[in-house]
């Protein structure tokens, strides 16, 4: 790997992933207060006690969380040579294969502009059996022999991030880029497609020197070509936003149900990340006027009336679970080697209390917690998870393959 090509950014995700690791090492000074990830930068005080205290508009503590049986680590999942480390890894089923998605990826090779820093990556198996591992991972590379962005940065977004690139850069200030974090991909079975929430992100060198200009969706149409960035505000300076800087950032613990596209919001407020739930006809994704936000009783059409239904993570997956008789949500406690879980009979609610169900060895605290449900067992019961776990190098990672079994 070429540091001295990556040096130059000390981009958003280097800043965050160091400041990550430097708060992780912390947890026992302060077990009650949390770091929540690279892509969030934000604190929190988790817990049923606090929920109170962030808004009173949050249901109450609720009914006991799910608890585990048993939890054990079976390894690592596989990742190829071509990687030095990358943070994230959601997946889910899209085109009949496992599609797992990542955030800041850097390269022990370089691509086809000469960079070894990409934004986003992904990787896809047919490995759907997680007993004894996942692995059998392809990935799609450049003429370079380069693994390629899932979700590329456009024309312009290329020709700025070209011109910021390294410390000659030919535009000041050197190191700047605009960055596409995605989350995992959602299957649309009747249009045979996968919608896949973006946030697109400006970045400077420095901690923390980073902002959110707003989310949408990317529609990936065709397996063996990149997934669309449609143009929904033709005169805006970015045409592709359906959500703007300042908007709720939808797009975590995506589900298509009955025709219908369900997504959270986990933002931070104040201390906390209470989750709120929108939806939209799959068919009406990136049309604005469409979206609905569930206020507590019924779906609005105004997204400031959106209810704060529990307190969640900025990274974490919901999915469907028969055995805890509706859905499962599971995600990193900040501050905290805890993974805890929820369940509620429908995504409206009530949410349980949140439980702990796995507590990650050594001191880092994951931030980037997710389960797979493609690789659930026995109806949702036994669930795998992974996160993002810090090894040797500059940004070496490595992603611990978890087996929960629930009770």
């Amino acid at each position: 790997m070429h540091r001295a090509h990556v040096e130059p950014l000390f981009s958003a995700g280097v800043a965050r992933w160091e400041e990550g690791r430097r708060r992780a090492a912390s947890c026992s000074r302060a077990p009650a207060l949390g770091y929540d990830s690279p892509m969030a930068g934000a604190f929190r005080i988790s817990g049923c006690a606090f929920a109170a205290l962030v808004s009173t508009s949050l249901v109450a503590c609720g009914e006991p969380g799910p608890q585990a049986r048993a939890a054990e680590e079976l390894g690592v999942v596989e990742a190829s040579e071509l990687y030095e480390g990358r943070d994230g890894g959601l997946s889910a089923i899209a085109f009949g294969r496992s599609v797992w998605v990542y955030g800041d990826t850097v390269l022990t090779v370089e691509d086809e502009w000469g960079h070894n820093w990409h934004h986003n990556s992904f990787s896809v198996t047919q490995d759907v059996d997680a007993r004894d591992g996942v692995g059998g991972f392809t990935e799609t590379l450049d003429p370079a022999g380069a693994p390629r962005h899932l979700i590329p940065p456009s024309p312009d977004e290329l020709s700025f991030n070209l011109a910021h690139w390294g410390e000659d850069c030919e535009q000041e200030p050197c190191g700047a880029r605009w960055a596409v974090w995605p989350g995992d991909p959602v299957w649309d079975a009747e249009a045979g497609r996968a919608l896949i929430f973006y946030g697109l992100i400006y970045a400077e060198p420095g901690e923390f020197n980073f902002t959110s200009v707003g989310q949408s969706v990317a529609v990936w149409d065709v397996y063996e070509e990149p997934p669309r960035r449609p143009v929904i505000h033709p005169e805006a300076e970015h045409p592709d936003l359906l959500f703007l800087e300042g908007e709720p950032g939808w797009g975590v613990g995506s589900n298509i149900e009955d025709g219908f596209l369900y997504t959270f919001s986990c933002d931070e407020d104040g201390l906390g990340h209470p989750c709120r739930l929108a939806r939209v006809a799959a068919a009406e994704v990136l049309e604005r006027d469409a979206w609905r936000y569930w206020d507590g009783a019924s779906w609005s059409t105004e997204m400031d009336e959106a209810d704060k239904l529990f307190e969640g993570a900025p990274i974490m997956e919901v999915s469907r679970s028969e055995h805890h008789g509706g859905w499962l949500a599971i995600y990193s406690s900040p501050f905290s080697r805890d993974v805890v879980a929820r369940t509620a009979p429908a995504l409206t609610g009530p949410w349980t209390r949140e439980s702990v169900i796995y507590t990650a060895p050594g001191d880092d605290a994951p931030y980037d917690v997710v389960h797979h449900p493609e690789y659930a067992e026995e109806a949702g019961r036994v669930q795998y998870l992974t996160y993002s776990r810090p090894t040797t190098g500059w940004f070496g990672t490595e992603f611990p393959l978890v087996r929960v079994e629930f009770e």
